[in-house]
């Protein structure tokens, strides 16, 4: 495949770090540059306490985990998203508060939130953003969560960096999930980074990624060492990914520009194309993954065009699978507006090429196979 959707950028200083990690001796857990790394995070998404384990998918059971949720109690995640936002409430034991999404960013709507909140009460809401664009409800979605006592657990793993009136996300939320696979804007292979500013939060966090054992060295006994406080998780990342990520930081700035080069040219280059997401007002995207949005196609001939793409060796996706069709999980579903909009997003949308390395001539050419197909068939 030559066009492909995302590329981890390594560099020498990646291969410098993960040598220094070998040489240390130390390759599991709690390593010299996990600290490293935690500390320079946090300061991307402004939170104090950061700490990284394997995935996304745990990181967000982690986070929901912590905050004592029973299997009496809703959590509310947006229709439109990745299937760990779902898993991880699942594994909780809680049941899914499924809210559509609006159609200027593909954040969660806001009034269909409200309806959702004074109808099921949730205790937590999952304020995810998509692609790289900041969900345009946010402020609205803090002040009425803060009123009503809710938790927000904020999902940044596809629009870190971005900013809405002059703040970044992963700000907002009172936990923050940012997944660092190594397609995301910073990528270590397979992670991710738990983040807040409430130590009673991280700690509880913190003992539960790490196996709830309290007693881990230090002035503590040798033989307290494997007591275990009761149920707990192998979670936490190893000391390799570690020094990975922390180099992935130092020129986190530096791709973050290029991604919104790439994303200002596709805007440019696909001007007669729909795109299913706006820049709304006081919003800085990131542009993470790029699409068009064929809207006004029939979903067999959008399925063609993408098979034709594959075969010219530009990698494509769909949208994503509208969550509410996950089976075995207990949930509800809320809409005012957009009902079953996401449905339309899975089908219509087809996501393009939106690594780091493209030129202006590889988007060209995209746009030339698609306009040819398009035109012929």
């Amino acid at each position: 495949m030559k066009y492909l959707l995302n590329l981890p950028n390594i560099t020498s200083l990646e291969k410098k770090y993960v040598n220094k990690a070998i040489s240390s001796n130390w390759i599991s857990v709690n390593g010299k540059f996990n600290k490293l790394f935690e500390k320079e995070f946090g300061k991307i998404v402004k939170k104090k306490f950061n700490i990284g384990v394997q995935s996304g998918t745990a990181a967000l059971h982690l986070a929901i985990k912590s905050m004592g949720i029973t299997n009496k109690d809703f959590v509310v995640t947006p229709n439109y998203s990745c299937s760990a936002n779902i898993s991880s409430i699942s594994q909780c034991n809680a049941k899914a508060l499924i809210v559509e999404v609006e159609k200027d960013t593909l954040g969660i709507d806001y009034e269909s939130l409200k309806l959702a909140i004074n109808k099921y009460k949730p205790k937590i809401v999952q304020l995810v953003h998509i692609y790289g664009f900041p969900a345009r409800d946010t402020f609205k979605i803090v002040k009425l969560c803060r009123k009503k006592n809710i938790k927000i657990i904020e999902d940044v793993s596809e629009a870190i960096g971005s900013t809405l009136n002059k703040r970044y996300v992963g700000s907002f939320g009172d936990i923050t999930i940012t997944s660092i696979r190594s397609e995301k804007l910073l990528g270590v292979g397979e992670g991710a980074v738990i983040s807040t500013n409430d130590k009673k939060i991280f700690d509880r966090i913190d003992l539960l990624a790490n196996r709830n054992m309290p007693f881990r060295g230090g002035k503590d006994p040798y033989w307290k060492k494997y007591i275990s406080k009761g149920e707990g998780y192998n979670y936490l990342m190893p000391h390799l990914l570690g020094a990975f990520g922390y180099a992935q930081i130092k020129n986190f700035r530096k791709n973050l520009r290029k991604k919104i080069r790439i994303g200002k040219t596709y805007r440019t280059v696909f001007k007669n194309y729909n795109f299913a997401q706006k820049v709304v007002k006081n919003s800085k995207p990131v542009f993470w993954l790029n699409h068009i949005y064929l809207k006004n196609l029939p979903t067999n001939k959008i399925r063609k065009l993408g098979n034709y793409l594959i075969k010219n060796g530009i990698e494509i996706r769909s949208g994503f699978w509208p969550l509410y069709y996950t089976p075995n999980i207990i949930k509800k579903y809320v809409s005012i507006n957009n009902r079953n909009f996401s449905n339309k997003l899975f089908e219509k949308i087809v996501v393009l090429p939106s690594n780091i390395n493209l030129k202006l001539k590889d988007i060209q050419y995209i746009k030339y196979k698609i306009d040819k197909y398009l035109k012929n068939n």
